[in-house]
């Protein structure tokens, strides 16, 4: 019997999901597992555990803490166990990227081993590394006006995310920044500067179509101010629920880089879904580091 980990996060998405139907599931499929919630303040004791494999049940966030946990963990064995995403939270833009749908219906399917890089960060101090990207501009100000809606205001974050987007792209002053991606420069005045691993970003929206988690590059996406408009109706497309995607590379610049050095001339920035607080154009420096974890997908 295949030994496993399940690490649940109770309240991610909508909370419409217990321990019980999860390890029904489990033991249905033949393993035998131990189980770790991230509302326990113990949780991360799971890397003393051994394991064929690890289930994140969870959120975009409950990755991220997950991916923490298991970087920062001294000799850590589990570094080598495949990981599989059942995806709760509220975007998902990591099991999107995979194509990751129901958690019932994925362990009964064959799949396959994809490799998943991290991001290497100096210059900030929130945080040493990402797993799903970095940048300025317009998404970490939506972060930002995110978190002061209330509960009520929050029961479709999706759609009430996509139209505070809308909102902000037409009114956010771009910022000048330089950017040396693989010892090319770039210049100019931009709405946002993204650097990312997943091919989704906030809301769910498809801004990075080439991006391989496991290729030992990122994509750098980079929007100018004069794309204003046409980012905007690309936006708009996603809230009316249709596919834009061909038309991204008419606005964006879209290419591969394995590094980058970045600096900002504004105050929005963010690793992964968290804001770095009292940005002051600092230089942030980014190097790929290639396959830490190794992903099961579909």
């Amino acid at each position: 019997m295949k030994k496993a980990i399940l690490i649940h996060n109770p309240t991610a998405g909508t909370g419409n999901h217990d321990k019980e139907e999860l390890t029904r599931q489990l033991k249905e499929a033949g393993f035998e597992f131990s189980y770790f919630s991230t509302n326990d303040p113990f949780w991360d004791r799971f890397v003393k555990k051994d394991a064929d494999i690890i289930f994140v049940a969870g959120g975009d966030g409950t990755v991220q803490k997950f991916a923490q946990v298991m970087i920062e963990a001294k000799k850590n064995k589990l570094l080598q166990v495949p990981v599989q995403v059942f995806p709760y939270g509220t975007a998902n833009n990591i099991a999107t990227t995979f194509k990751i749908g129901s958690p019932e219906k994925f362990i009964r399917e064959s799949t396959k081993k994809t490799g998943f890089d991290i991001g290497v960060v100096e210059g900030v101090e929130e945080a040493a590394f990402f797993i799903e990207g970095i940048g300025c501009g317009i998404f970490p100000k939506l972060v930002r006006v995110m978190k002061t809606l209330d509960g009520e205001e929050k029961k479709d974050e999706i759609t009430r995310s996509l139209r505070e987007l809308l909102k902000i792209i037409d009114f956010y002053e771009a910022q000048e920044a330089i950017i040396i991606a693989d010892n090319q420069e770039i210049t100019g005045k931009f709405l946002l500067v993204e650097l990312m691993n997943i091919r989704y970003i906030g809301p769910n929206i498809e801004l990075a179509p080439n991006a391989e988690t496991g290729d030992g590059n990122f994509e750098l996406v980079i929007v100018r101010e004069e794309m204003r408009e046409m980012l905007k109706s690309y936006i708009q497309d996603h809230l009316n629920e249709r596919d834009s995607r061909k038309r991204l590379e008419d606005f964006a610049d879209l290419r591969k880089v394995s590094e980058i050095r970045l600096k900002w001339k504004g105050k929005d920035a963010h690793i992964d879904d968290e804001i770095i607080e009292d940005y002051r154009e600092e230089e942030i420096k980014v190097k790929n580091r290639r396959a830490v974890f190794t992903f099961l997908t579909p």
